[in-house]
């Protein structure tokens, strides 16, 4: 009985640590946005809903808080699936990033995501493509 409650305690505090937050990491997301078109690094034509014809989106997120060498990683979900996952180094205190997803003719409900190292999610931006008119 003693060693069924230890390894529940074992469990709970193992379950625990792997149940950290966002706000347990360093980095810290202070720009989180989705567009049609970077230009000089900043997010243009950005929407929350897209035209089916439009050939790709870019997600944009700006991450402080890094030391040394440092990396997120943005995850895009089509429909509930994951469909791509790109890590990108964060080189400075501060740094802007994106990465593109082509959309074109894939209508339906998109979410880009952006993980620190550790998998925890630092921020989420949800858009819809519409389906083409008839």
């Amino acid at each position: 009985m003693k060693s069924t409650a230890r390894l529940l305690v074992v469990l709970g505090g193992l379950l625990a640590l792997g149940a950290a937050r966002a706000e347990d990491s360093p980095l810290r997301v202070t720009e989180l946005d989705v567009c049609e078109d970077i230009v000089d690094r900043t997010c243009r034509g950005g929407d929350k809903s897209f035209s089916s014809e439009l050939e790709s989106v870019s997600f944009v997120t700006r991450v402080e808080g890094a030391t040394g060498e440092a990396f997120v990683t943005h995850v895009w979900t089509f429909e509930g699936e994951e469909v791509r996952r790109i890590r990108l180094p964060i080189r400075k205190i501060s740094y802007r990033t994106w990465s593109k997803k082509t959309i074109k003719k894939l209508p339906g409900r998109w979410k880009a995501e952006v993980l620190d190292p550790l998998g925890r999610s630092l921020g989420a931006v949800e858009f819809v493509v519409r389906a083409p008119q008839t």
